[in-house]
């Protein structure tokens, strides 16, 4: 690494060691410790992270985020969730081995916004309030009539319109295009558990940076605001609930940060040399990844089957010659040797049925994430 290589101004208020890197397959952007390039992409497993320019490939977001939610999923429940997908697999590719998981697990760091903005509005919606109510009910037991008392909670609604001005700190929208799919896969996370963001914790974690500007997910960061909004109005009206809230709203002095999120991911090949990404929740611990069995491996072992059943086969008719032509006894031994022909030969069905229900099950759910994939880009488009 030459002079100018080593990390500028911008990425250094992000950590000591920070570098800019992009991915030659995804052309996704990272910051990585400028020594570890280059290093296989944690989020495709197709290409490497190559150093870049960052003169040249400067993001336009660059400032340091402002929180960061830790890792806090424990070794322990780490290795059981890799542990178990492994012994999922009953024919497994030669790669899909614990210790190879575990010797390439990378910690990463997903972005998403936290804007801040003064809101001004007016609103309107109905307002709901609790009240009980009591009734009686009468009932026959024992020979004679006893009086229930019963209480019953409901909800007197009520029009209500107004004004709101607020100022709102932190409320989120997605920093990635492929936000919402993470979240179907691994599930939301705990963001009250969010700290203040300290160099420290990108000693040896990547981060991805968003591909989402600001201006992009402005529409997500209103929902935010609106369901704050939402809040404020129905404690504003001291009200239990709130329906067909409906405002007209200004924004004012927007101001964009940054949170982290945590995961870890690893990798194996298959067959085809092709790398299967396994994504792990970086709070929660759950796991989403592709389960693929070996076919090389089951066609094998079939073979192996299919060539136990012909040497009993012919063992098999080998007694049964004896039996016709020297004792009629070894028959039972040839009828014995038939069997176990048939059963071998059966068994050779097993471990190729057993591989190809596993991919294509495992390609049927990936056409199906696929699909559902494509919906919400869609949708956030």
């Amino acid at each position: 690494m030459t002079e100018t290589d080593q990390p500028t101004q911008w990425t250094t208020e992000w950590g000591d060691n920070l570098a800019l890197a992009g991915c030659d397959a995804c052309d996704t952007l990272y910051l990585i410790p400028y020594d570890k390039a280059p290093l296989p992409c944690p989020l495709c497993g197709q290409g490497e992270l190559l150093l870049l320019d960052e003169a040249a490939d400067r993001p336009i977001y660059t400032q340091p985020p402002e929180l960061v939610v830790p890792f806090s999923v424990t070794p322990e429940k780490r290795q059981h969730q890799l542990k178990k997908f492994v012994s999922g697999i009953w024919i497994k590719p030669n790669d899909l081995k614990l210790d190879r998981l575990n010797g390439r697990i990378q910690a990463i760091y997903l972005p998403m916004w936290l804007v801040d903005a003064d809101v001004q509005a007016r609103w309107q919606a109905e307002t709901g309030y609790n009240y009980e109510i009591v009734s009686h009910r009468e009932q026959y037991q024992g020979n004679q009539w006893h009086t229930q008392r019963i209480k019953e909670t409901k909800i007197r609604w009520e029009p209500r319109v107004g004004q709101l001005q607020c100022h709102y700190d932190n409320k989120t929208a997605p920093a990635l295009e492929e936000h919402d799919v993470f979240a179907q896969k691994l599930g939301r996370y705990r963001l009250e558990d969010a700290e203040l963001y300290q160099p420290e914790v990108t000693r040896e974690a990547l981060v991805r940076l968003p591909n989402r500007p600001p201006d992009d997910a402005w529409t997500d960061a209103q929902v935010s605001l609106r369901t704050a909004a939402l809040q404020e109005c129905c404690q504003a009206a001291a009200a239990d609930h709130i329906r067909d809230f409906r405002w007209t709203a200004e924004f004012a002095n927007q101001n964009w940060t940054q949170l982290l999120l945590p995961l870890y991911t690893t990798w194996y090949r298959d067959d085809e040399d092709q790398p299967q990404m396994i994504y792990l929740h970086g709070q929660t611990g759950k796991l989403y990844g592709s389960r693929r069995a070996s076919m090389k491996k089951a066609r094998k072992y079939a073979l192996i089957m299919l060539a136990l059943a012909a040497l009993s086969g012919m063992v098999a008719f080998f007694f049964f010659l004896l039996g016709i032509f020297v004792a009629a006894e070894i028959l039972a031994l040839a009828t014995l040797g038939f069997l176990t022909a048939v059963f071998f030969g059966v068994l050779a069905v097993v471990p190729v049925g057993l591989a190809w229900y596993t991919n294509h099950t495992a390609e049927l759910n990936a056409l199906q994430q696929l699909a559902r994939d494509t919906a919400v880009l869609n949708n956030q488009k």
